[in-house]
């Protein structure tokens, strides 16, 4: 990238979400690959999280700072049900050891965590909150095999009312998944350039050359 501001917290923040944002577009696009459809459209949302996280910090960089906070506020929850669950601990951990972390998160005064509703509300994007009441709700539906997800591997014999499991499906389809991947992952960098001051890569060419390519799988399907 081109010459940039020095990092802050913001901007720390947004390059370690671009970096993973990477790693899950890899991901997707192995799994497309190997027709693990479903599978690929749960790493999609992980990286449309990670859209809202880069705009939320593109709209107040300050915001950086609780979403940092709210890591801990995870590992809160993590260690409370780790305390609650008894039992041996791995190493030389002992009960007291969790609960002194545990207290030491409480000492800081953490807000509490922050939501996805507010992280798209935050962005002050209304493509983006649109996107989070839709898109994202069916990724969910995927994800959690919600009724709605779990309806499409079902299918009942009109004749004998008999419902029979028809694994061989997926909500959505591969060219919809790498789509979807595709126009996230150029959002994400987007975010991160802004975030960083970068005006090195255009990424309006890039959605270009994306559209090029989708208008062509479009016509050959």
């Amino acid at each position: 990238m081109g010459k940039r501001q020095s990092p802050d917290v913001s901007g720390i923040w947004a390059t370690s979400l671009f970096l993973r944002s990477i790693a899950a577009l890899n991901s997707t696009v192995i799994l497309v690959r190997y027709t693990a459809y479903d599978d690929a459209t749960v790493i999609v949302r992980t990286l449309f999280e990670i859209e809202l996280q880069v705009a939320a910090v593109r709209a107040d960089p300050s915001f950086a700072t609780l979403l940092v906070e709210a890591v801990e506020k995870f590992r809160d929850r993590r260690l409370k049900a780790i305390r609650d669950r008894g039992g041996q601990l791995p190493g030389n951990i002992t009960q007291n050891d969790i609960q002194d972390e545990i207290d030491a998160i409480k000492s800081k005064g953490i807000p509490k965590e922050i939501t996805k509703r507010q992280l798209a509300e935050k962005s002050k994007d209304s493509a983006l909150i649109y996107s989070f009441d839709t898109i994202y709700s069916v990724l969910s539906d995927v994800a959690h095999v919600s009724p709605i997800g779990l309806a499409n591997y079902v299918e009942k014999d009109p004749a004998t009312g008999v419902i029979k499991l028809n694994p061989n499906t997926s909500l959505l389809s591969p060219e919809y998944v790498m789509t979807l991947a595709a126009a996230t992952a150029l959002n994400i960098l987007e975010h991160t350039m802004a975030i960083l001051g970068d005006s090195s890569l255009r990424v309006g060419e890039l959605r270009q050359q994306n559209e090029a390519l989708i208008a062509e799988i479009r016509e050959a399907a």
